[in-house]
């Protein structure tokens, strides 16, 4: 930390006691703290700025755990809370459906099934342990497929550029897909800085599927890593995401994403909440059975070999006589599941900018419903041949999301306008499901993200449960949407 002092102030010993506060929206989208941790003087610049001087410090202490010990106990202890009374409000409702379960089997079990597939999936993320670091620093090849993100591209390089693994076994590609905007410009800039970095430029956009094949053909490293244009890795990131692969069975390692932007509005405070339960538990209770069903595309690394070997048959994958132009992070993931384990590492992390206009984001969910549904349809072929508990897991998260939209349907139309009656049963369930949510994410993040947690459910409930049966309807449309 650099201090500049008052003029005339007297200078501060060599070790001191630093205060301050560290504003939201830094280091893991936190809220505001009161920071004190013990610092040491390492320089001292006198008459700077009309006489005043300045201070370089440095911390005795990462800076990250100062920043949680102030509520550390106090959120956890709140969370579990939450979520004991909100586990027991769900029993007792569940014990009162049973009375009319035969009246409505269909419904009764559609609501047992879907509340213990979600109360499972934490269950089991807690046995969830991520790879041990072994010092396993295999070559590795960074691949960076673009197009028209001349606002992040140079972001995204340099913070790889910036990471703590060792140069002579890192290699960089970044590969402009025939973009119109400065994206090659910026690309040649950090080129400039970086004369390692090699660039591949496509004189025409020809997809990211085809932009990611060049990079992979380009790479030289044992393992290639995927980054988003968009997307920035930690320091430490790499060398984490390699760990997995000192298991010659692992073909493929998820890291872990979080919102970059979350604060700033209520729609990407939603999203730092989603996405912190999509990793931290969807994909952590896969990861127990070594099947995570898709590796992110804001970054995960994979086997070069295995890469290559289905590289032309991913590269040339249709659906309903169209080529596949999205979902390529689901599609290659299937191809690895069919041969290797995949694996979460939690602690292998990526920040990512999410859609801050839900017009942008209701595309996005739309791209990736359909993918999700191409993708499952092809996992279902071969799930069956996993651990028992991962594969009907698989199957009961598949099929239901396709039920959803009728009993959306039921509760919020059937019943209010044909019967003039609610179904208070099923709008508390969300609530008290959200409570799980929300009190899970306040034990382990400890910030208020946790708050949106009743808003996101009933918006993936009432709302975006719609866009499924849209995206099945229009399967056929492969436009990206979004770009």
């Amino acid at each position: 930390m650099l201090l500049e002092l008052a003029p005339g102030a007297a200078l501060p010993g060599r070790r001191m006691l630093v205060e301050f506060r560290l504003p939201a929206r830094t280091l893991d989208n936190a809220d505001e703290w009161l920071v004190r941790i013990p610092a040491r003087r390492v320089r001292t610049d006198t008459g700077y700025n009309g006489g005043s001087s300045r201070l370089a410090l440095e911390f005795e202490g990462e800076l990250r755990r100062a920043l949680r010990r102030p509520r550390r106990r106090w959120c956890a202890a709140s969370g579990l809370l939450l979520a004991g009374a909100a586990l027991v409000l769900i029993t007792l409702l569940k014990l009162e459906a049973v009375d009319t379960f035969w009246y409505r089997v269909a419904f009764g079990v559609y609501g047992f099934v879907v509340t213990g597939y979600i109360l499972s999936r934490f269950l089991i993320a807690a046995f969830y342990r991520p790879p041990r670091f072994v010092g396993h620093r295999p070559s590795v090849s960074v691949v960076v497929a673009a197009k028209n993100e001349e606002r992040a591209i140079a972001d995204t390089l340099e913070a790889i550029f910036a990471s703590d693994y060792p140069r002579d076994r890192l290699e960089v590609i970044a590969v402009d897909d025939g973009s119109t905007d400065g994206t090659h410009r910026e690309m040649t800039r950090v080129a400039e800085r970086h004369p390692e970095l090699a660039v591949v430029r496509f004189a025409a956009n020809r997809g990211k599927r085809h932009a990611m094949a060049a990079g992979a053909r380009r790479a030289s490293g044992e393992i290639l890593v995927y980054v988003d244009s968009d997307s920035m890795l930690e320091r430490d990131t790499l060398e984490r995401l390699v760990q997995g692969f000192a298991d010659p069975d692992v073909g493929a390692v998820c890291a872990h994403g979080y919102v970059a932007n979350a604060w700033t509005n209520t729609l990407t405070r939603m999203q730092g909440l989603q996405y912190y339960i999509a990793f931290r538990v969807l994909k952590a209770a896969e990861s127990v059975f070594s099947s995570v069903t898709c590796c992110s595309g804001c970054c995960a690394a994979y086997r070069r070999t295995a890469v290559l070997d289905v590289l032309d048959d991913w590269l040339c994958q249709r659906f309903l006589g169209q080529a596949a132009t999205f979902g390529d992070d689901r599609s290659l993931t299937n191809r690895m599941l069919r041969r290797y384990r995949v694996i979460y590492d939690e602690t292998a992390r990526v920040s990512t900018i999410a859609p801050d206009t839900f017009r942008q984001y209701f595309r996005q969910q739309l791209r990736w419903k359909k993918s999700w549904l191409r993708e499952n349809l092809i996992a279902a072929t071969f799930m069956w041949k996993r651990p028992p508990v991962m594969a009907l897991s698989f199957y009961v998260g598949f099929v239901f999301p396709l039920l959803a939209p009728l009993v959306v349907g039921r509760a919020v139309l059937y019943l209010p306008l044909l019967h003039g009656r609610t179904n208070h049963y099923y709008f508390l369930g969300i609530f008290l499901v959200s409570l799980v949510y929300g009190a899970y994410y306040l034990a382990r993040q400890r910030t208020r993200l946790w708050l949106y947690s009743p808003l996101l459910c009933f918006f993936f409930a009432l709302v975006l449960s719609w866009q499924l049966p849209w995206a099945i309807a229009t399967s056929w449309n492969n436009k990206w949407g979004t770009r």
